[in-house]
């Protein structure tokens, strides 16, 4: 589990960065760094993955469990959000 959205809690809170980052062992360069950088590939390729398993179960009219989801997208690719259910 990540730390920072409890830092950046803190921090809006009004309370110490500083104090925050060293109460949970973290660095403040990592902290900001973290806040102000944009996302990775494996984040990037997160948030796609959802959005496709988000449309094949709302074209199934939400009766698709993850075996027959994880079955139309292996069977028809990154296309499958586009297609109907099978």
């Amino acid at each position: 589990m990540t730390v920072h959205p409890f830092i950046e809690a803190e921090k809006q809170a009004g309370h110490s960065v500083k104090r925050a980052c060293e109460l949970l062992k973290v660095s403040r360069a990592a902290f900001y760094a973290r806040r102000t950088s944009t996302p990775g590939p494996r984040a990037v390729q997160d948030t796609e993955l959802i959005e496709q398993i988000t449309a094949v179960h709302a074209r199934s009219g939400g009766t698709y469990g993850a075996l027959r989801i994880h079955a139309v997208l292996k069977r028809e690719g990154p296309a499958a959000a586009d297609a109907s259910p099978g």
